[in-house]
């Protein structure tokens, strides 16, 4: 047995096996090392990751499951039984459900002299072809799931998600500054010539990436200010007095990195990835000192403030941004004529869709004349309706059903949890920012920022449940404070019914 390096200030021994470490760090790389290439498109990235993942999935099997994580794979289980049965159907000379093959097949025969045999998608094969980044995030978010649990491997996490966008932030801002037109100098961009896109190709899923990591980088900020928080009388002087010099160091670090993610979020230029990073970031912060708030209006106040700040951040770091609202306005020409297409096609396919990834050759039989010829659309630019498109109303209502009681675990978890509650906090912001902006884009089909959420809504929600034993190890923890004459931090405060704070 190899024992981790205690998280500071936890009080906690934690043991993990060696290969269980192995994992934990090789996890932890994929995770950080996933948005570098370009954002992980196209095949090589996906399957590269996709075995690296899987010998980190093999090395975690030592670690004993609990009853919620066992409920939360089993979920994850049923979910990939669903998806593979819409894989077979769509792609099968016989499906098993008799489900009748699109007409198109039918129409290619008569005028071709080759038998065709007929499927369910029009583009044979694509199904399978398309999986790689569904494959990817099965992966992530189980050994998140697993890994999760151990409170310093979830916080390990969430600390290589931060220190990996602080460095993509610095070195795309540093490249964007020489030259413009090429990401890390590297590669030459093909659109999005003004704006910031590294490491990405497309400047919203950049934007939405760099927000999710300015968010973690500002949690950790609030959790050290909540740390030091005077108990009496709570005022900005005391809590300077309370900062010494190593946790004043940490906090200007925190900063640091929250501002560098902003000012490369700004630079891309993205109106939707930009302000639902900005309302989750609000969000994030007024949930987490609710509890320093006055009760009846002190919430509704935190969220006034804090969007007074957003817009000044705003106004102050994202000029190109505002621009861009005023010239553009909140939605781009021809996206909702897209979406009514796009309705349209789930309507003529409603069960298994028109096949996993086969939206680009599938819409122009669907694009209308108010849609502008120039460029292509092989995205709708709106995830949940191409997945409903591609995948059938069955397979994508059973996505969103299933993500929405993801939600509802981490708000438990964050409700509950008196310690490390910026896990679940920080799983639920980034999740819900994702899946927000996945209704106006496709950033949650870029594989490089899929992982980055799906390893994170793993780990929240393992972080989102409670363990008794743990309880008791939070509550030696307060009494070793206690008997140490160290200040007492809320980590520790009594839970409602009476028990001592969580800890996993």
């Amino acid at each position: 047995m190899t024992r981790l390096r205690l998280a500071s200030g936890s009080g906690e021994a934690t043991a993990l096996p060696l290969p269980v470490r192995w994992s934990s760090w090789l996890f932890c790389a994929v995770v950080a090392l996933a948005p570098l290439p370009l954002g992980s498109v196209g095949v090589v990235a996906p399957a590269i990751w996709s075995i690296l993942l899987g010998v980190a999935l093999l090395g975690v099997l030592p670690m004993p499951l609990r009853g919620s994580q066992l409920a939360i794979l089993s979920v994850t289980a049923l979910l990939t039984a669903l998806a593979t049965l819409v894989l077979h159907e769509q792609s099968a000379v016989r499906p098993w459900l008799g489900v009748a093959p699109n007409a198109l097949w039918a129409e290619a025969g008569k005028l071709l002299p080759a038998e065709l045999p007929p499927a369910v998608t029009i583009a044979r094969n694509q199904p399978f072809y398309s999986a790689g980044v569904g494959i990817v995030c099965l992966l992530s978010f189980a050994i998140g799931v697993v890994l999760g649990a151990n409170r310093v491997v979830a916080r390990g996490l969430l600390r290589a998600v931060a220190i990996a966008g602080l460095v993509y932030a610095i070195l795309g801002v540093i490249t964007f500054a020489i030259d413009p037109t090429r990401i890390f100098l590297l590669h030459d961009k093909q659109a999005h010539l003004e704006w910031l896109t590294s490491p990405f190709v497309n400047r919203n899923t950049a934007a939405i990436y760099y927000g999710c990591c300015a968010l973690i980088w500002l949690l950790f900020g609030c959790e050290l200010i909540e740390r030091h928080w005077p108990s009496h009388r709570a005022s900005l002087p005391r809590l300077l007095a309370r900062l010494d010099m190593p946790p004043r160091r940490r906090l200007a670090g925190h900063a640091f990195g929250w501002l560098t993610c902003l000012l490369a979020m700004f630079l891309t230029g993205s109106r939707g990835g930009v302000g639902i990073s900005l309302l989750a970031a609000v969000a994030a912060v007024a949930i987490f000192f609710r509890n320093r708030m006055p009760r009846r209006y002190g919430l509704i106040m935190a969220l006034c403030v804090g969007s007074l700040v957003a817009l000044a951040l705003l106004q102050l770091l994202g000029g190109g941004v505002g621009a861009r609202f005023s010239t553009i306005g909140l939605s781009d020409e021809g996206r909702f004529s897209t979406y009514r297409a796009t309705l349209r096609m789930i309507w003529d396919h409603p069960w298994l869709g028109d096949g996993f990834g086969s939206f680009e050759w599938v819409y122009p039989a669907y694009r209308t004349d108010d849609i502008s010829l120039r460029g292509t659309w092989n995205r709708a630019h709106n995830s949940w309706l191409e997945l409903a498109s591609d995948g059938g109303m069955l397979m994508a209502g059973a996505v969103m059903i299933a993500l929405l009681g993801a939600f509802g675990v981490l708000a438990h978890g964050v409700r509950t949890r008196r310690r490390d509650v910026i896990v679940p906090l920080a799983a639920l912001g980034a999740s819900t920012a994702g899946a927000l902006h996945s209704m106006i884009d496709f950033s949650l089909q870029i594989t490089g920022y899929a992982v980055v959420i799906a390893a994170m809504l793993g780990a929240g929600l393992s972080q989102s449940f409670r363990s008794g034993r743990d309880a008791g190890s939070a509550r030696g923890d307060r009494d070793a404070c206690i008997a140490a004459g160290s200040p007492v931090n809320a980590d520790f405060a009594p839970e409602p019914g009476g028990a001592a704070g969580q800890g996993f």
